[in-house]
């Protein structure tokens, strides 16, 4: 079985389209484990066991989402990385057995004689309720394309190509998450670990099918998609465009259902994420693959941005 259908089998329970995203936030493995300095990148593992603690809570959850959708509906903005967020901040918050959120959204501030300098902003401070610790952490949830050499993390981008996998985890390990640790002087809480784990998906060229390599640095069981251009689009094949809200978890029959009363056939003029999806035996919708089209004259960088 591969991620993408373990992924998909561990949601196959939730029916409500938010909570079977914020079932996905908690499950769906990370692209980055182990640790780094002093930061804990969390293992696939550690998700998984997050993700049973928190079953009862969820199951419950899908029966009576209210409580999610007025969390969710404090939100102003429609960017994908503050919806990520916002579950974050309700799973820790709310349903989490082993985890007490404490605080989210901290800004530092060094102060000078001509005001204030801003150094950095933590995601979340938590405790863990067993070992009493206090961690700061820090999430993310990014999708990006692949270019050769598809070992090298600065060849992989996002629709926005000045958007990098390489320069997100250069950002993720030598400055977010060490804030805490440069700077506790200007913290409320004293920090005693600091966490991060990066979701998300990588899509790699259709032309790349066998014996991929993976980036140099991420798990080897990563939720994985492919892009094509859009003259390699294959009419025959049944795709359901996916606005930027529909790119965590995997659709289930009821949602391809809902998409497909609204789909129209249409030639994207930007890059645009699909759900390729196929009937079962069942006569059920599933979803098969993630997909990226892009546009025929779309360009991704020719010189290595790290060099």
């Amino acid at each position: 079985m591969n991620e993408s259908s373990y992924c998909v089998t561990l949601l196959d329970d939730f029916k409500h389209p938010c909570v079977r995203d914020l079932a996905w936030v908690i499950v769906s493995p990370p692209l980055v484990s182990g640790r780094h300095k002093q930061t804990l990148w969390w293992s696939q593992r550690q998700c998984l066991d997050e993700f049973n603690d928190c079953l009862a809570a969820l199951r419950t959850l899908d029966k009576k989402p209210q409580a999610l959708l007025e969390h969710l509906n404090l939100i102003k903005s429609k960017r994908l990385g503050l919806y990520f967020e916002n579950l974050v901040s309700f799973w820790l918050s709310s349903i989490s057995p082993n985890y007490r959120l404490l605080a989210k959204n901290i800004q530092l501030f060094k102060t000078h004689k001509k005001g204030k300098h801003t150094l950095g902003e933590l995601d979340f401070i938590m405790q863990h309720r067993s070992s009493h610790k206090t961690i700061h952490l820090e999430v993310a949830v990014k999708f990006y394309l692949g270019t050769t050499p598809l070992e090298n993390t600065y060849h992989w981008f996002g629709t926005n190509t000045k958007d990098q996998l390489g320069k997100k985890l250069d950002h993720l390990k030598l400055q977010q998450t060490q804030l805490s640790n440069k700077y506790p002087e200007l913290m409320d809480f004293k920090i005693d670990e600091q966490h991060c784990f990066i979701k998300g998906r990588l899509f790699y060229p259709t032309r790349q099918s066998k014996h991929l390599q993976i980036p140099d640095g991420i798990c080897k069981n990563h939720l994985r998609g492919r892009w094509i251009s859009s003259s390699e689009k294959n009419k025959k094949q049944q795709l359901i465009t996916l606005e930027k809200r529909d790119w965590l978890a995997e659709l289930d029959h009821d949602a391809i259902t809902r998409h497909l009363h609204y789909q129209h056939d249409n030639k994207p003029d930007k890059a645009t994420c699909f759900a390729l999806v196929e009937k079962d035996k069942n006569a059920s919708y599933k979803e098969v693959e993630r997909l990226f089209v892009l546009p025929n004259d779309f360009t991704f960088p020719t010189k290595s941005p790290e060099t």
